[in-house]
C-alpha cells in the first residue's frame, strides 16, 4: 500500500471475508481513547463494534485487522516489553493539536473530512517548532546526568508542566510504586 499511488483503505479483510470500516479521524480518536481509558471491556468492545460497523468476529484475525488499520498499516513484529510512554492525549492536547493543523496545513478539523491515516501522518510530521511537538518532546525527553543543571531543572520543570493526568485506580498507582521500588532493590518477589 502506497498512499501515493493508492486509495487509503476503506475496509479489512478477515479470512477473506472484506468487513467496511470507519475511516474517519475522528472515530479512530474516539477509538484510541477508549483503548487507553481505564475502562471495562464492554465499553472497549463497543468501540471495535463502532469502527467496524457493528461487525465483529472472535477470530484473532479479526482482531490483528483492526489493530493493523488503527497502526496505518503496519505491521506490529514481535512482542513489546510493555506500553510505550504515552506523549501526547487527544482529549487533553486537543486545542494544540487544531491549533497546529490550522496553522500548518489551514486545515480546520472541526469541518474537516480526514481518513485516520491521513490524520496520523499529518500529526506525526507537525514541524518540531510547534507546540503540540515541543510538549511531547517535554513529555518523552530523559534527563539525564550529562545535562547541565539548568537543563535539569528546565526539562524537569516542562515535564511538570506539561505531565498528562495520572488515571491510574489508586491499587494500580500502588502497584507501579511496588513494582519501581522493587526493581530499583533488585528485590525479587516470589
Amino acid at each position: 500500500m502506497n498512499l501515493l499511488l493508492d486509495d487509503a483503505p476503506d475496509h479489512i479483510t478477515v479470512c477473506g471475508q472484506v468487513i467496511p470500516i470507519k475511516t474517519d479521524f475522528r472515530t479512530w480518536i474516539r477509538f484510541e481513547n477508549t483503548m487507553l481509558e481505564d475502562c471495562g471491556n464492554e465499553e472497549r468492545f463497543q468501540a471495535i463494534l463502532d469502527v467496524t460497523n457493528g461487525m465483529y468476529s472472535d477470530i484473532p484475525e479479526f482482531m490483528d485487522q483492526v489493530l493493523w488499520f488503527y497502526r496505518c498499516g503496519i505491521n506490529q513484529t514481535g512482542k513489546g516489553t510493555g506500553r510505550a510512554k504515552q506523549v501526547y492525549d487527544f482529549e487533553n492536547d486537543q486545542y494544540m493539536i487544531y491549533t497546529a493543523f490550522r496553522q500548518y496545513y489551514n486545515i480546520d478539523l472541526s469541518t474537516a473530512q480526514l481518513h485516520w491515516w491521513i490524520f496520523k501522518q499529518l500529526f506525526l510530521e507537525l514541524p518540531e517548532d510547534s507546540n503540540i511537538k515541543k510538549v511531547m518532546m517535554y513529555r518523552s525527553i530523559r534527563i539525564t546526568a550529562t545535562m547541565s543543571p539548568e537543563q535539569r531543572r528546565y526539562y524537569a520543570e516542562m515535564k511538570r508542566i506539561y505531565a498528562l493526568p495520572d488515571n491510574r485506580t489508586a491499587e494500580q498507582k500502588a502497584a507501579g510504586f511496588a513494582t519501581l521500588l522493587a526493581g530499583g532493590m533488585n528485590i525479587k518477589e516470589p
